[in-house]
């Protein structure tokens, strides 16, 4: 049993506060990486782990994903903002160039310990391997769902809605089982959409979905 009277200091720490106590007294993380509960997310939107850059052709353009560890502001000689920035992955730490217009478009986010999903062009210059940005986001992770269940109030839903709902699914072809938890005149009652159903969980997918079904569709 928890003690509940246990004294501030006892109490587990917010997970990111944690996080940030160890890399800024320890210089490393030792509970876990701040990027191992969205690796398979950010695995989707990249096409190059870290690690493997110098190993890519001089002047090859990559996507890469991480989370920022340094940033240095300079000006260039024309007068212009520039950053150089440490991305790190779960695989390696790359030195990263932004500037020009692409600093003008992410400069709101360009600060340390921010997930970034950067596209860039592999510089093996100087002995060296950089990324010259070409474009930078932010990264938001998309949860990994096996398993959606979409709300459907039949008592007011016109005539056809279900089968609409399965065209709708046919759209978005994926891994993800479909339920549709749906209010009837005599009660809940729960449908399966069968394989040939089944979704990628995308925001465009919601997004079509909550505009057939409404907003409360989604939970």
């Amino acid at each position: 049993m928890k003690n509940h009277h246990a004294p501030l200091s006892g109490l587990e720490w917010e997970k990111a506060e944690k996080l940030g106590f160890e890399k800024e007294s320890l210089g490393l993380y030792v509970s876990e990486h701040p990027l191992d509960s969205v690796k398979a997310s950010l695995r989707k939107k990249t096409d190059c782990p870290i690690a493997e850059l110098e190993r890519r052709r001089d002047g090859e353009v990559v996507t890469v994903g991480g989370i920022v560890g340094a940033l240095k502001s300079l000006t260039t000689k024309k007068g212009d903002p520039m950053v150089f920035m440490r991305l790190d992955d779960l695989s390696g730490s790359v030195e990263t160039v932004v500037f020009n217009s692409v600093y003008a478009a992410s400069r709101d986010f360009l600060e340390a310990d921010r997930v970034l999903v950067l596209k860039g062009r592999v510089d093996h210059k100087e002995g060296e391997t950089k990324l010259i940005a070409i474009e930078v986001v932010p990264f938001e992770a998309t949860p990994d769902r096996s398993e959606i269940c979409l709300k459907v109030d039949a008592r007011k839903a016109p005539a056809g809605l279900v089968r609409d709902l399965a065209e709708l699914l046919r759209e978005y072809p994926g891994d993800a089982k479909v339920l549709a938890a749906i209010e009837t005149s005599a009660g809940p009652v729960t449908l399966a959409f069968g394989p040939d159903y089944r979704v990628r969980p995308e925001p465009d997918f919601f997004a079509e979905v909550k505009s057939l079904l409404g907003e409360a569709a989604v939970s």
